[in-house]
């Protein structure tokens, strides 16, 4: 509803490698589109292009020039950006949208920490050009179709068409640690805490 992929768009997705990101590539796939994602190692880019169909990833760890890696990536520029992190990916993806994209702003885990706002924002007059439309959203706003999305999804899974993974941590003592491993990138799809029956 927010990016609105259309078959032969363009969709890039940062934090491409977590529980959203992987599902939102996924379902643009699904819909006929050109899916790029961003993820923090050569492992998560592996699976995401590997096991999960989208066209191209780029490590974001080991590249040093967003813009240039979304040129070869991205060569007829972006649709639909699916932002999870903020910082310099969405910086990078802002000079690259084609006329009438679509921004869903749905995380910033790159600013959660900061002690200092950045001054913004900064990078609008990237968005005058391509008349591109930003919008932010939250999963509650579409409660009313938490019915409709868990049958369709539920229908995608179970046929093959989207898969997924979690990452595990034992113990409730773990939990802390786990968090904190989100704003690294250590977990690849859901980050989970299995709690013991003890």
């Amino acid at each position: 509803d927010v990016g609105e992929p259309k078959p032969g768009d363009t969709v890039v997705v940062s934090g491409a490698a977590g529980a959203v990101g992987s599902v939102v590539g996924q379902i643009a796939k699904l819909n006929g589109c050109r899916v790029v994602g961003f993820a923090g190692s050569d492992e998560k880019v592996e699976w995401l292009t590997d096991d999960l169909g989208f066209d191209a990833g780029i490590n974001y760890r080991t590249t040093d020039d967003y813009a240039a890696a979304l040129d070869d990536a991205a060569p007829d520029g972006v649709d639909v950006y699916f932002d999870n992190v903020g910082g310099p990916i969405t910086d990078a993806v802002f000079t690259r949208l084609n006329l009438d994209a679509r921004v869903a702003v749905c995380g910033q885990i790159a600013h959660y920490n900061d002690e200092d706002v950045p001054t913004g924002p900064r990078k609008l007059p990237m968005l005058i050009a391509p008349r591109a439309r930003v919008q932010g959203l939250l999963v509650a706003d579409f409660a009313t179709r938490f019915g409709e999305a868990s049958e369709r999804l539920g229908e995608w899974v179970a046929t093959g068409r989207i898969e997924h993974r979690e990452t595990v941590v034992e113990g409730l003592e773990n939990a802390p640690d786990a968090f904190l491993g989100l704003f690294s990138g250590d977990n690849v799809g859901k980050q989970v805490v299995r709690v013991s029956d003890d």
